[in-house]
Parts: C-alpha cells; sequence; structure tokens
C-alpha cells in the first residue's frame, strides 16, 4: 500500500485555488488569475474557483452588496461562517450576530423587509452545502484559499470541511490575512491548515505542486514539523516582468453559470484588475500594514503593463481597468498615459494616487488617458493629524489633488481618515477650517473610522499613540471563542486610550458639506446653468484675469488681476514655494510680491502652508470642455460686484 507522501514523492500535484467570500463580484480575484498563469506555465494543473460569486447568487446582489460595502464591510460579513468553525460557540454566538446583525440594518428598510438575519442564515446554509456537493475535491492534492475581503472564516468553513471529508488533501492558505508571524498564529490554531505562504505566492505554489518532497527549503512557506511551527522567512522576491498575463477564464466561465442578476451586473460595473507593483514606496504611514506582505516596492514596466492592458482588452472585449498597486508608477507615469492614449481605445481605468505625486497637467494627461475614477489617501485636512498618520504629505497637496480632480472631471473617491487614538481638538479644528475655503465647490469624502491593524506602527507601538492596551475587536469576539482569541492571531483590534482625547463631531461637519454641495448642485440644475456646480473658477484675458467667486452667496465677488497679479495667480495653479516665486518675480520687490501673496490669502483665493502657495479657484477651460457649449457660455455670467485687488 502507497501512502500520500510516498506518492507526492513521483510527480506533480494538482492544485485547486478558491477565493471564497465576500470579494466584490465586480472584479475578479487577480490574485487567482496571476497564480493560475504562472502555475500553468509551468505545466502544473491548476484549477481556479471564484465561489464569491455563487455567493452573491445565494444571497441576493443587492443583499451581498449590503454585506460588503460601506457603511458595512466584508470583514464583519463573516461572522456568519463562525457556525461552521465553531459550532459549539455558535450557540451562544447566534444572538450576538443576531443583535449586530438588526444594529447594521436599523436604518436600511428594504434589507430589513427582504434580508432578515434569519435570511442569512437559510441562504449561507445553502450556499455552504452548495459548495459541499457540487465542488468535486476528489482530483485534487492541493486546495488553496487566497485570504483578503473578509474571506477568513469563510475560507475556514470549507477548508475544516474538506479536511474532514479528505483528510489527505494538504490545505494552503495565503493572502493578507495570514502574512507575516500572523500566518504562524493561524496555522498554531487551526491544526487543518498544512501550509501557509506569507509573501510572493507564485514560486512557493509552483514548488509546492512540482517538488512536494522539498517544502522544507521553499521560501515564503510556512509548515509543521512535528509540533513545531517553521516559518522559511525570505526576502526574495518575484519580479513582476517575468509573469504570465493573469488568466481570467475561470473567472468568465464561473460567471457564466451565476444568475442573470449577478452576470449583469460584471457585464455593466466590472472591470479586470491589472497589476501594476506590489508593496509601497513609502511604507511609513502609522495606520498601514501592507508591506507585511510585500517588504519591498517593485513596479512593472510601462511596457509591460501595456501589453497586458491590449492583450486583455482584446481577448475579453473589456475597455475597463483597475490598477492593483498602492500608487501609479514612481517614475514614467507620463510615458504610461501616453502609451494608453496611444492605443486609441475608449478606455476606462480605475487607480489610486498619491497627493504631491502628479501635476496638474498630469491631471488632464491623465483623463485624456481614461482614468474618470481614483482614490488618493487624502485622509485628512489637517497638517497636526497628517503628521500623527505620517503620511509624508500636506494639506496644500490633498487640496491640488481634489482641485486637479475636479478641473479634468475624475470621480475622486477619498477618505476621512478619523478616531485615532491620540486624535485632538486641534486635528478637528484645522480641518474644519480649511474645509471652509472649499467646501462650496469641491467634492466630500466618505469616513474612514481607524481600524487598527496587525502589523501596523501603531500596533507595534500603541504607547506611542495614547493606547493603553490593544483588545480583541466586537466583531472578533462574536466570531470567535474566548480560548481561540488568546492563540493572537486576530488582524484586527480595538482599542483603551490612555488619556480621553474628547468627542469631535466629524458626521456632522461632513453632512454640512455634503448637503452644501447637494444645495449648490440642485440650484443649478434648477437654473439651468452648471454656474452653482463650479462656483469658484478663473478665465484668463491673456493682460489680466477674472476670477469668479459665488462660495458666499450674500456676497458675489468678481476679481480682476492686472498682468502681474495674472502672472503671480498662474504661478501657484501648481504648488510653489515662496523661494521660488522670488527667484520667478526677482525684477518686482519682495514686498510687493509679499502683498500680493498675502491679499491673495486673505480673500481665500491661495491656499499657503509652510512658504507654499497653491491658487484655489477652478481653470474654466479645463471645467468648461466637459460641458455642452450652451451651458459653458452660461458660466461667464455671474451677477456680483467687480473688483481690482
Amino acid at each position: 500500500m502507497k501512502y500520500l507522501d510516498e506518492e507526492m514523492h513521483e510527480d506533480k500535484k494538482n492544485v485547486l485555488l478558491i477565493a471564497m467570500p465576500f470579494a466584490g463580484t465586480d472584479i475578479p480575484s487577480i490574485q487567482l488569475a496571476v497564480l493560475e498563469a504562472y502555475l500553468k506555465e509551468r505545466n502544473i494543473n491548476i484549477k481556479t474557483r471564484h465561489l464569491y460569486l455563487k455567493a452573491a447568487e445565494f444571497y441576493g446582489l443587492n443583499n451581498y452588496n449590503f454585506l460588503i460595502y460601506p457603511p458595512n464591510d466584508s470583514y464583519t460579513a463573516q461572522i456568519i461562517y463562525s457556525k461552521y468553525v465553531f459550532p459549539e460557540h455558535w450557540i451562544t454566538a447566534e444572538e450576538k450576530c443576531r443583535e449586530y446583525f438588526q444594529k447594521e440594518t436599523s436604518t436600511n428598510r428594504e434589507i430589513q423587509q427582504h434580508f432578515t438575519f434569519d435570511n442569512y442564515i437559510q441562504q449561507t446554509d445553502e450556499f455552504y452545502n452548495w459548495i459541499l456537493k457540487h465542488v468535486d475535491w476528489q482530483p485534487y492534492d492541493i486546495i488553496g484559499f487566497t485570504l483578503n475581503y473578509g474571506q477568513f472564516l469563510p475560507s475556514l468553513a470549507i477548508a475544516k470541511a474538506i479536511k474532514e471529508l479528505h483528510p489527505e488533501k494538504k490545505i494552503i492558505f495565503g493572502g493578507s490575512r495570514t502574512a507575516n508571524k500572523l500566518g504562524i498564529k493561524v496555522m498554531e490554531a487551526f491544526d487543518y491548515i498544512d501550509f501557509i505562504v506569507s509573501g510572493d505566492g507564485e514560486e512557493a505554489l509552483y514548488r509546492i505542486a512540482s517538488e512536494y518532497q522539498n517544502y522544507e527549503s521553499i521560501p515564503h512557506l510556512i509548515y509543521r514539523k512535528g509540533n513545531e511551527i517553521i516559518w522559511n522567512e525570505s526576502e526574495s522576491s518575484i519580479d513582476l516582468n517575468s509573469l504570465p498575463i493573469p488568466s481570467y477564464g475561470p473567472f468568465y466561465n464561473e460567471l457564466d453559470s451565476t444568475s442573470s442578476e449577478v452576470q449583469q451586473f460584471f457585464y455593466y460595473y466590472g472591470r479586470l484588475p491589472v497589476e501594476i507593483s506590489r508593496g509601497c514606496w513609502w511604507n511609513k504611514c502609522s495606520f498601514c500594514n501592507h508591506n507585511i506582505q510585500n517588504k519591498n516596492y517593485r513596479g512593472k514596466n510601462i511596457d509591460k503593463i501595456i501589453e497586458e492592458i491590449q492583450f486583455l482588452s482584446d481577448k475579453y472585449d473589456m475597455l475597463t481597468f483597475q490598477f492593483i498597486g498602492n500608487t501609479l508608477p514612481k517614475n514614467n507615469y507620463r510615458s504610461l498615459f501616453e502609451k494608453i492614449k496611444q492605443l486609441g481605445r475608449d478606455f476606462t481605468f480605475i487607480a489610486e494616487v498619491r497627493a504631491g505625486h502628479l501635476k496638474s497637467e498630469d491631471y488632464t494627461l491623465l483623463k485624456e488617458a481614461g482614468f474618470t475614477t481614483i482614490q488618493t489617501g487624502i485622509e485628512s485636512f489637517s497638517q497636526n493629524y497628517l503628521m500623527k498618520m505620517n503620511k509624508g504629505i500636506r494639506v496644500i497637496d490633498n487640496i491640488a489633488v481634489l482641485k486637479f480632480c475636479k478641473e479634468n472631471g475624475i470621480a475622486n473617491r477619498y477618505n476621512l481618515l478619523i478616531d485615532y487614538p491620540n486624535e485632538e481638538s486641534i486635528n478637528f479644528e484645522e480641518t474644519k477650517k480649511t474645509i471652509q475655503l472649499f467646501q462650496q465647490y469641491l467634492e466630500p469624502p466618505q469616513i474612514c473610522y481607524l481600524r487598527v491593524v496587525f502589523g501596523s506602527p501603531i500596533q507595534r507601538n500603541p504607547e506611542q499613540f495614547n493606547i493603553e492596551r490593544l483588545r480583541y475587536s466586537h466583531s472578533d469576539m462574536i466570531m470567535f471563542p474566548k480560548e481561540f482569541l488568546e492563540k493572537e492571531f486576530n488582524f484586527v483590534y480595538d482599542f483603551k486610550r490612555k488619556e480621553p482625547m474628547g468627542e469631535h463631531n466629524w458626521v456632522q461637519l461632513i453632512k454640512e458639506w455634503e448637503k452644501e454641495r447637494e444645495r449648490l448642485v440642485l440650484e443649478g440644475i434648477k437654473q439651468q446653468t452648471t454656474i452653482d456646480q463650479f462656483i469658484f473658477y478663473f478665465v484668463d484675458g491673456k493682460r489680466f484675469l477674472k476670477i469668479y467667486d459665488k462660495r458666499n452667496a450674500d456676497n458675489i465677488r468678481v476679481y480682476v488681476l492686472d498682468e502681474l497679479e495674472r502672472a503671480i495667480f498662474l504661478s501657484c495653479i501648481d504648488i510653489n514655494s515662496l523661494q521660488e516665486l522670488q527667484e520667478t518675480f526677482s525684477h518686482i520687490p519682495e514686498t510687493t510680491l509679499a502683498g500680493i501673496l498675502n491679499t491673495f490669502e486673505q480673500n481665500g483665493i491661495f491656499f499657503k502652508e509652510d512658504d507654499h502657495y497653491l491658487s484655489l479657484p477652478l481653470g474654466f477651460n479645463l471645467i468648461s470642455s466637459h460641458l455642452p457649449k450652451r451651458e459653458s457660455q452660461n458660466l461667464l455670467y455671474a451677477s456680483g460686484s467687480q473688483r481690482s485687488l
């Protein structure tokens, strides 16, 4: 009789990779697509399953999206799967889950009527049983799970069931939820996990499938040796330019087998991911833990990115893509934009962009290349708060991004990060004062409450952030039995402050901003002009310049700048320093320059920070290029007193 280990010495192993809920259904799992392409190129028999699509069918797409998008999140959506991982714990946890669910749905009448907690349990049972009945585990030696987007408990539930049904199968986990020392803790807690990959997964998965007998030598692998957990920690990383183009065929096959509702949602709103980098070249934000999985920043060559976009567009008839990476390429990004434009297609791109990285003309090029939506890590309009976060950017950088996006018709889905353990009144007051300059014409953020995550500087050094102690999160205490939590595999923490820092009504502040924007947009619609959507802008007369300012409806102003004032104003379309301005305008007395700058600042035309200046009005030529001709002409006719500065 041959035993499994003897058989596994003889040939390559068959691999099944699974992405469980609660990933979004509008974008395929890039982890599965990259790993499948990499292993297939090396003649490994691999199959991937995007089971989160089927989950959306069982729950109903609207209900599924309710679970994973704000004000909820995919991390807490997984709570219900505690039923299968900890059946004894579930006896007492069920009512706590019910209370939690009812609290989260208290403001959503439609969900309350059509998706009760009992519906949630029933549909989860049906989905769980469907997987065990319809997924054939038998052909596969290694079954892997990728762990992002609240996939931990659902993956544990299925992994546990597989091990009970087929104890000979090898279970492997990978992803941010099990990176670094967290992976060791997870393996210590759950004995049905055989391996964990911490770091790049391509080579580790290939080697465990092709030379299983040598798994103890595979970099990035965490494995068991007797009663000990071993981590082959390694600084090695894969060259992203050597990777094959991701394989999204299995995603589309899975999509075709789901409900028409899920299919239509993807075909209308879906996009394909294109990986452009791993890691973060800044890697200093106090709230972030991205680099526990990717310790060094790597970017793909521009030509490689273009090759992938063109291939994927042709193969899948797709024009909408999302760049996967913490920011656009650090260098050569203009070359990327130009080469995308040269492809001559009606692309739509979504990407993350770092504030302070691009100039105003870059955003115009960005929009011309098809970038309609970006997310910038703005986080705050308080310099004091940004320093706590160690963002490495300034308030003036954040304002510039929003201005450039508004001018070019780019949607910026950004967050205001609050509830730091050392949040102070100055953080609130600075923000309140700053946004008064632009809340009438720039879009408000979404509020994001701080979550202390494993591996972040806050988690590693809590005492530096006014934290007396970290504690288990409320959702973790519902999901996991206390004796399991004590094994220290938790990813998210709550905290107790050393000193109280007071209450700050951020929600009301942003609601007022939202209401003001809504009011002005409706007023513009009512008047059949968009003038109140772009209520602070300038038009250039070459020898003079006019600024239309309707930020205060009771005091509408039209400023006329003379030739010198115009030149100084235009020099600060992008952020400019006092020293650079003095060099540019060395032909005029410094007192004259200082007086003009001070006048601009006092009238809210310029924002000043640390001897750096940014003009705040929007450029008429840019904003009008996105409007029908008649409406753009109406922009020029603003009532109010005209004055020189």
